[in-house]
This record gives C-alpha cells, sequence and structure tokens, in this order.
C-alpha cells in the first residue's frame, strides 16, 4: 500500500494498492481520535464520516491520518464507496488481483473532498 502525502493543507491525497486475497477483512476501522480535515466534531449531526480512501474489508487502516477524509456518509461512504469497495472485494475473492486506487478531489483549498476517484483494475479484467 501506498499511501500518499498530505498536501500543503494537510489533506490526505490518496492511496495506491494491489489487493490480493491476504488482505481482504484485514482492515481496521477508522479510529475516532483522528479527525480528518474539515471534520466538524460530531459526524451524526452533520451526515459525516472518517471515509477510508482504502476501506477495512479491503485490507485499509483506520489508524493512518493519511487514508482518512471527511466525507458524507449516505450516499457517499455508503452506499457509494462500499458498493465500490464490495466489487473489488468480490473480484478478489474470485481469484484476480486488483490494482486500486483512491484519489481525493478538493476544489481550491476547501478541506473536504468535492469527490473521490476510485479506480480498480482486475487481472481478470
Amino acid at each position: 500500500m501506498d499511501y500518499g502525502s498530505p498536501d500543503d493543507l494537510g489533506r490526505p491525497t490518496g492511496v495506491k494498492a494491489t489487493i490480493t486475497k491476504d488482505m481482504i477483512n484485514t482492515g481496521t476501522s477508522a479510529n475516532p481520535a483522528i479527525q480528518p480535515p474539515g471534520w466538524s466534531g460530531n459526524g451524526t449531526a452533520f451526515n459525516e464520516a472518517r471515509g477510508d480512501l482504502l476501506g477495512k474489508q479491503l485490507g485499509g487502516s483506520g489508524d493512518i491520518p493519511e487514508n482518512l477524509v471527511t466525507l458524507q456518509q449516505n450516499w457517499t461512504n455508503t452506499p457509494t464507496m462500499r458498493g465500490f469497495e464490495g466489487q473489488v472485494r468480490a473480484a478478489v475473492e474470485g481469484g484476480q488481483v486488483v490494482d486500486y486506487s483512491a484519489t481525493p478531489i478538493y476544489n481550491g483549498n476547501n478541506l473536504i473532498p468535492k469527490a473521490v476517484t476510485l479506480i480498480g483494475k482486475g487481472s481478470g479484467g
């Protein structure tokens, strides 16, 4: 896994990983002590999530600040990102190796990404 270095504003810049079977379900939940850039302090009240760029089900660490961005819980974190991660997981469980990347896209100096580009390319196409 390669977690990019934070940018000048301290924002996570992305992750690249090659997902293999031994990584599935080895990740950790987002650490509540980590406050990603733009975090309001109350995820429930503001529909926010500490969004993993590389999700727990794919072996991502919730203890690495470079892996966590502030996202909307509904519809961005779940079901959109979780659904994509589920497709990657299914491909890996089906025998493929998947090259995966997640890149947050920021609007100017905004601390919260306006989008996250997710790419997964399996060894079987």
